[in-house]
């Protein structure tokens, strides 16, 4: 049941919990997330073995949402959830409803079902995901874009546009990770505030920031 608040000020938490990591493989985007507490990994690639963080190798979107269901309820010691790769998800999730609806694309569900049906389920796992009690960090591997008939080029990470727009949306910080011969570099790229360090009220997270240029307000 809900219960509403009382009607009075309250101590804001602008305590940052949401982040996705994007960069050229081997820039350092996993061994960023990694740093944060207690985490554990959802590992598309392959390389879960490769590493001594706790992960868990899916191969398609039911298994990612099996994982997801038991994170939920609780029963566990994770504070940090790390979704490597998000690209990969994006990729799942498409398969997962062609192979319901026996097509081969989301074009051939007829009337723009499968476009709707995806953008719906995509919307909701952001939702959900970003809601859940724990710090989640999503990465993604970098892609570059042209527009203006190939006269403006720029790097995004490789989720398609609605996707990127919608995970974006659910994130606090957007971090770029990039590799300049032996120095690895880590840049804000967005925001959700202008962050001082004394409202950070998390250590651990606080310590993190520290690392990433432009996070904190001069």
């Amino acid at each position: 049941m809900i219960k509403l608040p009382v009607n009075e000020l309250k101590t804001a938490d602008v305590t940052p919990k949401n982040f996705l990591i994007w960069g050229e493989s081997m820039s350092g985007k996993t061994y960023l997330a990694k740093q944060f507490e207690s985490p554990l990994i959802i590992n598309t690639d392959g390389n879960a073995t490769k590493i001594t963080t706790p992960s868990v190798f899916i191969k398609n979107f039911t298994e990612f949402k099996e994982v997801i269901d038991e994170l939920e309820k609780g029963k566990h010691t994770y504070k940090t959830l790390i979704i490597d790769l998000i690209d990969d998800i994006e990729t799942m999730l498409v398969n997962h409803i062609c192979e319901m609806a026996k097509v081969e694309s989301l074009a051939d569900i007829g009337f723009g079902k499968g476009f709707n049906k995806f953008n719906s389920v995509w919307k909701n796992l952001m939702m959900g995901l970003t809601q859940m009690n724990m710090n989640i960090v999503f990465i993604s591997h970098i892609v570059e874009k042209t527009e203006n008939n190939g006269q403006t080029t720029y790097q995004t990470p490789a989720l398609s546009q609605k996707c990127l727009n919608a995970c974006m949306g659910r994130c606090d910080i957007v971090i770029k990770t990039q590799k300049i011969g032996n120095n690895y570099i880590r840049l804000c790229t967005s925001k959700r505030e202008a962050y001082k360090e004394e409202d950070i009220k998390d250590k651990k997270v606080l310590e993190i920031l520290k690392t990433i240029k432009n996070v904190f307000s001069k």
